[in-house]
């Protein structure tokens, strides 16, 4: 192992190699005890990453670990040698280059064996230089406050400003403690780690890829609204089940909805409203808007490892199941968020925030600003947005009605995300999930008049979205307004 270290760093002879990290005191003092045989060996102390916020917030911040031979061959081997620690997730590998600074370096004399015999007074000395800080959009008490809310369940929740794509909380749990990383990880607890069933290290609001229930039930009503397929006021009855060939699909309310409008189909959840509606549109129609607001696509947050989810059209069913091979009924179940539709959290919060703003899409963001050189001022960032779908407007608009209706009006699924004082919009999900509960949804914002929060949780193999999401999102809306 140490030869093969030293091998690594053949190209630069002379800088040293790290053979171990975060060594014992019983190591150390071996080395000590033998230092007259051990020419060329030598230690330092080194900083650690310390966390003494109240809030975790690990999939955020990221973690360190020593660069691999594979990056280190892929990177600018001026800036980065064998042995360097950096970023390997969250912000820590997204802002490497900002949070690492730049190396110094010592000149000394030295004779054949590598031993010390002197420098050149420090006049060819190259002082490091300091890295940089980030400043972040995550509001301390709303992040604690998630982190709380998914204690001992897994899922995710991101709350964001919808205008300017500001995240103000991103959980995902289950967490780990980004300290164990400070001084180097041993293979033992990494493995441990990446065998996890409950996938500790999966950063949840960017790479969990999951059924979207009916949250879903968004796109596909503003799909219905735009090609002109629905008015808001087209009504149609819910007897509690849809037939469709010789397959029935099934309402969730058993009993039916009874005779409801686009509003109310929103507002109630009902899934035979949105089975028919999802098959006169056609799986091109759905997956035009659902793209238009985002899904199937990286939405751009500043974290590294985002995954796209999957937006389904006729191509992509035609390459999965055969060309003429897939059903009208599959049609009628991603309408409703299920199926082939998988979507992140991250995602869903610029859907919802694309609805709040009537278009506007901020691409969502954890930096708010980076330290200048003089380490004195900060350079702000000016927020991004993707192409705003105004054609959209007022489409979108028709859609946050039913969104309030669902937290404000009885009946709705959302009124458990109720708070006083301040008009909630929302939209329940529940996830069919094969391998064991449904998934629990929720995606809202408020206030309705004038929008200054998006809240989207999600905790896995929960339950209903209505019972199980809503309340918590209702606490987010708590600590925010209240």
């Amino acid at each position: 192992e140490i030869s093969r270290k030293i091998k690594s760093q053949k190209t630069r002879p002379f800088l040293p190699v790290r053979l171990l990290s975060n060594m014992t005191f019983l190591q150390l003092s071996m080395i000590e005890e033998h230092r007259i045989d051990l020419p060329g060996f030598f230690y330092h102390a080194e900083p650690v990453r310390f966390y003494p916020s109240e809030v975790n917030a690990s999939h955020v911040l990221g973690f360190l670990g020593e660069i691999t031979k594979s990056e280190l061959e892929h990177s600018d081997r001026r800036l980065y040698h064998a042995g360097d620690i950096v970023g390997r997730s969250g912000i820590e590998k997204e802002y490497d280059s900002v949070l690492r600074g730049i190396r110094g370096y010592m000149y000394k004399q030295v004779d054949v064996t590598g031993r010390e015999t002197g420098d050149f007074g420090g006049k060819r000395d190259v002082r490091p230089v300091s890295g940089r800080s980030l400043m972040l959009t995550l509001d301390t008490g709303m992040q604690k406050l998630a982190e709380n809310l998914l204690k001992n369940k897994k899922g995710a929740i991101v709350v964001m400003d919808p205008n300017n794509g500001e995240i103000y909380a991103m959980a995902s749990s289950p967490d780990y403690d980004p300290g164990i990383f400070s001084g180097g990880v041993s293979s033992s607890l990494w493995n441990k780690l990446m065998s996890n069933p409950e996938k500790p290290l999966l950063n949840r609001p960017v790479q969990a890829q999951l059924p979207p229930g009916s949250v879903f039930k968004l796109v596909t009503a503003t799909a219905a609204l735009a090609y002109g397929i629905r008015s808001p006021d087209y009504s149609d009855v819910c007897n509690g089940a849809f037939i469709l060939g010789n397959k029935i699909y099934r309402c969730w309310r058993e009993e039916g909805h009874g005779e409801l409008n686009l509003y109310q189909a929103i507002a109630k959840s009902c899934n035979v409203y949105f089975y028919r509606t999802g098959i006169d549109l056609g799986i091109d129609k759905i997956s035009d808007i659902g793209r238009k607001l985002g899904l199937g696509l990286k939405t751009g947050v500043d974290i590294p490892g985002e995954l796209t989810g999957i937006m389904p059209d006729k191509n992509y069913l035609d390459d999965k199941y055969g060309r003429g091979r897939w059903t009208k009924g599959m049609i009628a179940n991603i309408a409703v968020g299920q199926g082939d539709v998988l979507v992140t959290p991250i995602q869903v919060a610029q859907v919802a925030a694309a609805v709040a703003t009537s278009g506007l899409r901020p691409v969502p963001h954890i930096v708010k600003a980076v330290q200048n050189k003089d380490k004195k001022s900060w350079t702000f960032i000016e927020p991004e947005y993707k192409k705003p779908v105004d054609m959209l407007a007022s489409s979108l608009e028709t859609i946050k009605q039913g969104m309030r209706m669902a937290v404000m009006e009885p009946g709705g699924t959302a009124v458990l995300a109720r708070i006083k004082g301040v008009s909630i919009c929302g939209k329940t999900g529940t996830a069919q999930n094969p391998r064991g509960e449904p998934h629990a949804w929720f995606a809202g914002f408020g206030p309705y008049e004038n929008p200054e929060v998006v809240v989207v949780v999600v905790i896995e193999n929960s339950g209903s979205g209505g019972s199980v999401a809503a309340p918590v999102a209702g606490q987010l809306f708590r600590e925010f307004f209240l």
